[in-house]
């Protein structure tokens, strides 16, 4: 339990060095552009406010609980969309009417109510109609309740796409706990394996954040699939490999070993410092790998992730 314990701290150490890098990666690639007119009109707003209403919380959270790695984390989270959230309204655009923070959010605002509907022109005639709303059903129920908001959204690209979405409004899906998750992936892992448009997989990205922040409240659940789901979206729209999250199980002996391939017919061994070890499932987000390792860990496996770079 203490090896596990100081694994896990271990592990949650290197995500504050992630979040960090990755945050000032972002950031440095921004700053040189943060003046340019076009690099600002291409973040919205209102995503960038909606991140920092969500992230907030968790760094008031964590901090009261005394957790300085988790609540470093999302503090590192805060600053990174304060600062696309000030690129978004302009705040370092050269303005020759001087116009204050206020008036260039209401600007902001204005252009994005203005193409508010360029997602839905983007998607209008994609190819593969069904699977799309088939993504959007699951994620609209997996906080187990379908709002009127919820509902409006779908049924607008429903009509678009004129198909009859009476079968997704009458219960939820039956997955429950990660296997849910779990389906919303494969769903999107099914998508890509019909090779749609690097366009129109950009825009399921967007339409799914939407989607997930439009009853203006976001489950854990939420949160975990919807960083994993646009990871893997604009992963496959960029078509570069970046590095990704393992969950390895390592067995204490033969039965449990036998047991683990009973599960997961799948899993690949493999030798790590000299000890077996499978590999049972490969993610983009290391949170989400974090919550698929637990459902092993509660039957009794031990279980790692670890990040490591899709290039080698």
């Amino acid at each position: 339990m203490e090896l596990f314990e100081s694994i896990f701290k271990f592990l949650l150490l290197i995500s504050v060095g992630t979040t960090a890098l990755f945050s000032y990666l972002c950031i440095n690639k921004m700053w040189t552009r943060k003046h340019d007119p076009l690099v600002a009109e291409s973040i919205s707003p209102i995503a960038m406010a909606m991140w920092i209403s969500v992230s907030l919380p968790f760094v008031l959270n964590y901090t009261l609980q005394n957790n300085w790695r988790v609540a470093l984390t999302y503090f590192l989270r805060l600053i990174f969309f304060i600062v696309f959230f000030l690129v978004s309204i302009g705040f370092w655009v050269k303005d020759r009417q001087h116009k204050g923070i206020w008036q260039k959010f209401i600007k902001a605002l204005k252009q994005e109510a203005n193409e508010s509907t360029n997602l839905i022109k983007a998607l209008n005639h994609p190819s593969r109609k069904k699977e799309l709303l088939n993504i959007l059903y699951r994620v609209a129920w997996l906080d187990d309740e379908l709002n009127e908001k919820e509902r409006e959204y779908i049924q607008m690209f429903a009509d678009s796409w004129e198909i009859d979405t009476s079968y997704l409004f009458n219960e939820p899906p039956p997955e429950k706990g990660i296997e849910k998750l779990n389906k919303v992936r494969e769903e999107v892992i099914a998508y890509l394996a019909l090779q749609p448009s690097k366009e129109q997989a950009q825009s399921l990205s967007d339409v799914v954040q939407a989607l997930i922040n439009i009853d203006e409240r976001v489950t854990k659940e939420e949160e975990l699939i919807g960083a994993e789901i646009s990871g893997m979206l604009i992963n496959y729209a960029s078509q570069e490999k970046t590095a990704l999250c393992r969950v390895i199980i390592h067995p204490t002996n033969q039965k449990e070993q036998e047991s683990l391939l009973a599960l997961v017919p799948s899993a690949k061994e493999e030798y790590i410092l000299g000890n077996p070890a499978f590999i049972v499932a490969t993610f983009q987000t290391a949170p989400y790998a974090e919550a698929f390792s637990e459902n092993y860990r509660e039957q009794g496996f031990f279980t790692i992730v670890q990040t490591y770079n899709a290039r080698l």
